[in-house]
């Protein structure tokens, strides 16, 4: 059964209202400005960009892999929109999952931030412990018949004399120890998660002042 979520936002002067109604497989969104329909789209990606020719500005909708939106922004113009940097977001239709999922993000900033954090290192971990726990079963070795290829002619193909490039003579550089690399990949997705999840915190604080105000 198809599931709707409404996300408001008023700015000068205009009354922003973001619907998503999600299905089995696709979400569609609809972006309508004082009661009129902007745009709309439909797809299955984790992130969505409605701007249509002529709107006058944006809307970007980011998903997590399941759930209702985790924000929704009204950007000036398509290229924002696109970046996600800027904007200004939406607030979710208070009794909805986005709502309380906004309020628990605002009474618990930090345990938000650790757990998303725990999520991404468990994301990056789980899939190396099994690569090595498949190393330990001993496979069966099966011999696989040779397939008879034909012998191929070769191709001439002519020479070709090409100026030589005087390049500089650079220094070698140091080769990296490799525990380096093992670092940089367990490193990166769980910094984009920490930062991700704090860029949370901060809107969600900036969303409770101006509504204190």
């Amino acid at each position: 059964m198809a599931e709707t979520e409404r996300w408001h936002l008023a700015l000068d002067d205009h009354e922003h209202v973001v619907e998503v109604t999600r299905g089995a497989l696709v979400r569609e969104a609809v972006w309508s400005r004082d009661g009129s329909e902007v745009g709309r789209k439909k797809t299955s990606d984790e992130t969505i960009v409605i701007a249509p020719e002529g709107a006058g500005g944006a809307v970007r909708l980011k998903f997590p892999m399941a759930g209702p939106a985790r924000r929704v922004t009204l950007h000036g113009s398509e290229a924002e929109a696109h970046t996600g940097l800027g904007g200004s977001d939406l607030e979710p239709e208070a009794g909805s999952r986005a709502a309380a999922r906004a309020e628990w993000i605002g009474r618990h900033p930090h345990l938000h931030t650790v757990r998303q954090t725990a999520i991404a290192a468990a994301g990056v971990g789980v899939p190396i412990l099994l690569v090595w726990l498949l190393t330990l079963v001993p496979w069966p070795s099966v011999d696989l018949p040779s397939i008879p290829w034909p012998d191929l002619p070769a191709i001439p193909w002519p020479d070709v004399d090409l100026p030589s490039i005087p390049w500089p003579d650079l220094p070698d550089l140091p080769d990296l120890p490799g525990w380096v690399d093992d670092v940089r990949k367990w490193a990166i997705p769980i910094l984009i998660a920490f930062f991700v999840a704090r860029g949370e915190v901060k809107r969600r604080r900036k969303a409770e002042e101006k509504e204190a105000e």
